[in-house]
């Protein structure tokens, strides 16, 4: 073999130190801010926090908690996480068979659309005080509600049904941005498709089954699997409308208010909760995929 010239192998271990160079701030942040907090978050867990000993203390503590009440209600949290991971993972399918509807421009879609895509554009902290301000006891919906009724005191749906209230406000922020993922994708399809399903002469049913889903699949099953993954931190817009309160406390957002608060007697525990939810989602998160790769393949359009 020759050997390289000397200016050819300069070069090359200049571009070994460039390639270094972009690589080195990854590397860092991932062994500071992941691997550093991973290695002591799983320290934490089996520390107890009063006596320093090494054992499963915390994980006796969210056993119990998640199965009773202690100090904060953590069964009320679990129930709204998995109610807030449901809303998020129905709304997909939804969302997708509405950007079927607008793909195949049925009546009132520019308007349906416009009306979908409204709360998105704008920020994210005005739409949620506009939204308060609307559903507020002395607001203008319920106080029509109150003169059709002819009610005596003004329905306040926060403090009577406070994860109601989050739930219809997440749905409202959450259509615009999955219709717009969706409308993106379906819109990728070749037209040659569908011009030959309609010489065909399928229907719009038979056509959104044997082409569109089939098509779709595998963003279908990736976006799931996304909130699979983020199954145990599914927490709405929990911080920004009720701060908890009203019986909308969820498992993350206990985990933020004993950060904020500084419990730190409650970090071991937090810890625990978090090597918990994370064992009990890989296997799902496995299984959730081998199942549905059953039902569908990767198609390239």
């Amino acid at each position: 073999m020759r050997k390289l010239s000397g200016r050819k192998s300069r070069n090359i271990t200049r571009e070994k130190w460039l390639i270094v160079a972009f690589c080195a701030p990854a590397i860092l942040h991932l062994v500071v801010f992941w691997a550093g907090i991973q290695w002591n978050s799983i320290v934490m867990t089996f520390t107890n926090v009063l006596t320093g000993e090494i054992g499963f203390d915390n994980f006796k503590w969210a056993i119990e908690a998640l199965t009773m009440a202690t100090g904060v209600d953590m069964p009320l949290a679990f129930k709204n996480t998995m109610i807030f991971f449901l809303m998020n993972a129905l709304l997909i399918p939804a969302c997708m068979f509405i950007a079927y509807l607008l793909f195949r421009k049925v009546v009132g879609h520019k308007f349906i659309r416009m009306a979908l895509y409204l709360p998105g554009a704008i920020g994210g902290i005005m739409v949620a005080l506009l939204y308060k301000k609307f559903m507020a006891s002395d607001g203008w919906l319920f106080h029509q509600l109150q003169q059709m009724t002819g009610a005596d005191t003004p329905f306040s749906m926060l403090t009577e049904s406070g994860l109601l209230y989050v739930l219809i406000y997440d749905i409202l922020i959450g259509v615009g941005a999955n219709l717009l993922t969706w409308t993106s994708i379906i819109g990728r399809i070749p037209q040659d498709l569908i011009e030959y399903g309609n010489l065909e002469g399928i229907t719009p049913a038979r056509e959104f089954t044997t082409v569109i889903l089939p098509l779709v699949w595998p963003n279908f099953v990736n976006m799931l699997s996304i909130q699979i993954i983020g199954m145990f931190g599914a927490t709405g817009s929990v911080l920004v409308l009720t701060e908890g309160k009203y019986g909308t406390q969820t498992l993350s957002y206990w985990m933020y208010s004993v950060v904020l608060n500084g419990n730190v007697n409650e970090y071991n525990h937090a810890a625990a909760l978090g090597i918990i939810f994370t064992l009990l989602t890989i296997p799902l998160y496995v299984i959730f995929r081998g199942v549905m790769k059953r039902f569908g393949t990767e198609v390239e359009y």
